[in-house]
């Protein structure tokens, strides 16, 4: 079977990441697998995880004439731009006879164009929805300009959501945003509940003896919440540097936050390093005392990478991560927005003692053991039987 896993730029990101791991898995389970990007950008995210993994990746951009190469990105959007509408009036047209069996397509708005592909080509999609458009609007732009806007746009994103969902052989997704997605689409059945897998190190590279620092890592952009970072930071008392890690889209937002941090007088305890390789990444993961996670996620794939090498984090009980922990870790995490919670979560883990904390490590390690990469392909792997 020829698989596409479709994404529609290689930034980093989330879904990209699991686009690449899948497309890894599968290829190790005997399964010919490709990556596919819709558009290539001008510095594509996850170059070293390519390479040292082999992937293979095709870029349609490239198999495009110079005149349809042109795109933007909608104002007040921060990732929605003209290709993710134009290349569903396109792109089928330049997927080769027979090249693939079936599309996983990763992303909401990469979806539009796998809707283009089934009905011009016939080729099944199986859609992983990590956001619903619904969500995305609510979730990233209720409290910023666009929010304005949510008794127009609400109607439009239902409309699209029903699109992706109906068009699509399957829905994957995790266990909380099937619920929401439900409430608008009740009559769907083809709902599969996956969570995100990860690649776990060897007990043996676990580090026990942290550095005092804290890390927060994600791609930043207007929807990650970062002032309420700053919030947390400025009323804590028993402060301790915490490093904010990942890319920033767009690239303005890393001075931006610098400005925060120094209006609120907090450069000696943030600090803006930004992306880093998947090398590096691993190393503050092993190193940092515990991650913070500002804001809400549909999942939270940086939560379970974290664990996977023996790194606790504080993030938001209703992400859809917590479904994976004991009762034990979940008493302990912190309600949404709320400050006192995550002051309350942090000054718990600083307040540890060495024995406490490396059992808190043991608990979120074995939970990232349970999660592989292999076993969530195992899981969609019995999905192309209904296909």
């Amino acid at each position: 079977m020829k698989i596409a896993i479709l994404i529609d730029e290689l930034i980093s990101g989330g879904f990209q990441k699991v686009a690449i791991m899948e497309t890894k898995y599968f290829r190790k389970m005997g399964y010919n697998a490709t990556l596919v990007v819709l558009r290539r950008n001008k510095k594509p995210g996850y170059h070293d995880l390519l390479n040292e993994n082999k992937i293979r990746t095709i870029y349609l951009s490239d198999r495009l004439p110079w005149y349809y190469k042109f795109n933007f990105k909608f104002p007040l959007f921060s990732f929605f731009s003209f290709f993710h509408v134009f290349y569903y009036f396109i792109i089928y047209k330049f997927i080769k006879n027979q090249e693939f069996d079936v599309f996983i397509t990763h992303g909401t708005y990469t979806a539009f164009s796998s809707i283009s592909i089934w009905r011009k080509k016939h080729i099944p999609y199986i859609c992983f929805i990590h956001d619903s458009i619904i969500y995305i609007l609510n979730q990233k732009y209720g409290t910023k300009v666009l929010g304005k806007f949510l008794p127009f746009l609400t109607p439009i994103a239902n409309k699209l959501d029903g699109e992706i969902i109906n068009n699509s052989k399957t829905i994957l997704a995790f266990p909380n945003m099937i619920s929401e997605m439900k409430k608008n689409f009740p009559r769907y059945e083809k709902y599969h509940p996956v969570y995100n897998g990860c690649e776990v190190i060897d007990l043996s590279q676990v580090k026990y003896n942290k550095e005092n620092y804290a890390i927060a890592v994600t791609k930043w952009d207007e929807g990650k919440n970062f002032q309420f970072l700053i919030d947390i930071w400025t009323q804590l008392n028993n402060k301790i540097k915490i490093k904010i890690i990942g890319a920033f889209y767009p690239v303005e937002l890393r001075e931006e936050y610098q400005t925060l941090i120094f209006k609120n007088r907090l450069e000696k305890w943030i600090e803006l390093i930004g992306p880093v390789n998947e090398e590096d990444l691993g190393k503050y993961y092993q190193n940092a005392l515990f991650l913070v996670h500002p804001c809400r996620e549909a999942f939270g794939m940086t939560i379970l990478e974290a664990a996977a090498s023996g790194c606790p984090s504080i993030f938001t009980i209703n992400s859809g991560v917590a479904d994976l922990f004991p009762q034990s870790i979940k008493t302990k995490l912190p309600q949404e927005n709320n400050i006192n919670d995550y002051m309350f979560s942090i000054n718990y883990i600083l307040n540890l003692k060495t024995t406490e904390y490396n059992d808190l490590m043991n608990v979120y390690y074995n939970v990232a053991l349970q999660n592989s990469w292999e076993n969530h392909c195992k899981d969609i792997i019995k999905l192309f039987e209904t296909i």
